[in-house]
């Protein structure tokens, strides 16, 4: 990003935001430790939730300003202790002189893939003069956290957030991703608004550290971890077919069995208080659901079935839990400027 000098050379505030996404199938089998042994799909769709960044490409002190959940007021990139903001920065070369405002939808650490939002909306912004295009900005967002931050996590959530719209991501051994459009009937579009639904189970985690044991488990051969993975994986083409087909009753169960085998992978993906609300949930008209992200915390994803989304949400908000109404967004990543 060029940063403005006192010479007056024009410059402008950028404004980027990149979707949040629900994973549907294959979540979790994208870490290399899984794909690059056997190669993965990934079935998943963003929402018109979002991630938003604004760039000021000048600061009077000539300082970083970044506020977003947390405030940091510093001299240059290397300071700041927010790991994804300093990774963008010094990746893109602005390592001072710079204000950032950053405001999202949903708290970060829930599930959402609000992480790789992140990182793509602040490199768009950063990179907007440049037109990058969707798969430079997955693709830079995927190095950033897995390389420079060598957080053990794969490619799915930077290109859905890049792409965005219902994507199978096919990820091969050597870590091409293909984020491949599905066209789907209007049933989907009825079924995605009327009947699946997001609670916030008022938990938070760092995916990075729930996602440490699975991997290590998988490069290490464990038999359950690698046949739960296995059986998750075995869920994309069901998935796929379901959402092509407009077969939107086979879909919640299909999220149920992917629940079942996510919660094989280790004692942190679920507990008591979550497995509860799940149980609640199935009672009170929901054909299936599961944990989003790694687990732990975060969004509870519930398929109801028909005729019961005012039922199933009068016993989560019984529950205490907070619904995050969505639609679909198909447009992905999207940066504007503002000129100075």
């Amino acid at each position: 990003m060029n940063n403005p000098t006192s010479t007056g050379r024009s410059a402008s505030i950028v404004l980027a935001r990149a979707p949040l996404r629900l994973s549907l199938a294959g979540g979790g089998t994208d870490l290399p430790s899984y794909a690059d042994r056997f190669g993965s799909t990934v079935i998943s769709l963003t929402i018109d939730r979002y991630v938003g960044v604004t760039v000021h490409p000048r600061s009077f002190d000539g300082h970083i300003h970044f506020a977003g959940e947390a405030t940091e007021h510093v001299s240059d990139a290397n300071s700041m202790r927010h790991r994804f903001a300093r990774a963008a920065l010094l990746r893109t070369g602005t390592r001072r002189n710079v204000q950032i405002t950053v405001c999202a939808d949903a708290p970060s650490g829930t599930g959402l893939g609000g992480s790789g939002a992140f990182t793509v909306a602040l490199l768009h912004a950063l990179r907007h003069r440049e037109d990058p295009e969707p798969v430079d900005l997955a693709e830079e967002a995927s190095a950033i956290e897995m390389a420079d931050l060598a957080r053990p996590v794969g490619k799915h959530d930077h290109y859905m957030a890049a792409f965005g719209g219902i994507r199978a991501l096919r990820i091969d051994r050597s870590r091409r991703v293909t984020p491949e459009e599905v066209v789907v009937p209007d049933a989907v579009h009825r079924y995605v608004r009327d009947r699946l639904m997001l609670f916030y189970t008022g938990l938070s985690r760092d995916a990075g550290q729930t996602l440490t044991g699975q991997d290590q488990l998988t490069r290490h051969g464990d038999t359950v971890t690698v046949s739960s993975l296995h059986a998750i994986g075995a869920l994309a083409g069901p998935m796929l077919d379901a959402l092509r087909a407009g077969r939107v009753d086979e879909i919640g169960p299909l999220l149920h069995e992917h629940w079942t085998s996510k919660q094989r992978l280790s004692d942190g993906v679920s507990n008591p208080a979550i497995d509860k609300l799940y149980r609640t949930a199935m009672l009170a008209g929901g054909d299936g659901g599961k944990l989003l992200g790694a687990g732990g915390g975060g969004f509870l994803l519930i398929s109801a079935r028909e005729g019961h989304k005012d039922e199933l949400r009068a016993a989560m908000a019984a529950e205490g839990l907070q619904e995050l109404p969505f639609g679909l967004d198909s447009s992905g990543s999207r940066a504007t400027d503002l000129p100075l």
